[in-house]
């Protein structure tokens, strides 16, 4: 598990998290550009170079591009939220993640919850709009399974939920 504190986290921040944490995914999918390029190149063969281009900007521009998108947004409202007093970027096997730290009320966790696949929504929204023949927008709409309590994002809003729809039902008795 890999982990960094800070009070202030900026895009600049996040754009070198996501590199340095996802290194060993970086590598592999970078050596296999190489390979596949130098088999391109040496059969002459310009599909196989047209493909691999197109899989490397799905790689960058889908793939991380999304996932920096969709942890700023979690840190957007987590930044402007009340009460933190840090927040901690980690990487484990399986996952990136940010973790705040203080004291947050339902409701700034639930917009936090919400922005990360929130924000990728939206900007699958406009790409689609945009450039639906790149088909990069099904890497941003997909962040919208995050909100399936499996996962953080969705147990944490599932968690809100509960907790208001108790005190609605407490104050009612």
């Amino acid at each position: 598990m890999w982990s960094a504190r800070a009070e202030r986290v900026g895009a600049g921040l996040i754009c070198r998290w996501l590199l340095l944490a996802a290194w060993p995914l970086h590598l592999g999918f970078g050596a296999l550009v190489v390979a596949t390029g130098a088999l391109a190149a040496v059969t002459e063969q310009t599909g196989i170079a047209d493909a691999v281009a197109a899989l490397a900007a799905h790689y960058v521009l889908g793939l991380c591009c999304s996932f920096g998108l969709h942890e700023l947004g979690h840190l957007f409202v987590l930044s402007r939220a009340r009460g933190i007093t840090a927040i901690t970027l980690e990487r484990t096997l399986w996952r990136l993640s940010v973790s705040a730290h203080g004291r947050i009320s339902g409701r700034a966790a639930l917009l936090a919850a919400l922005a990360g696949p929130g924000s990728c929504v939206v900007a699958g929204i406009a790409l689609l709009m945009l450039i639906p023949q790149s088909h990069l927008h099904l890497w941003y709409l997909a962040h919208a399974v995050f909100l399936v309590p499996v996962f953080g994002d969705g147990r944490t809003v599932l968690s809100v939920v509960l907790s208001r729809y108790r005190q609605v039902q407490s104050h009612a008795e």
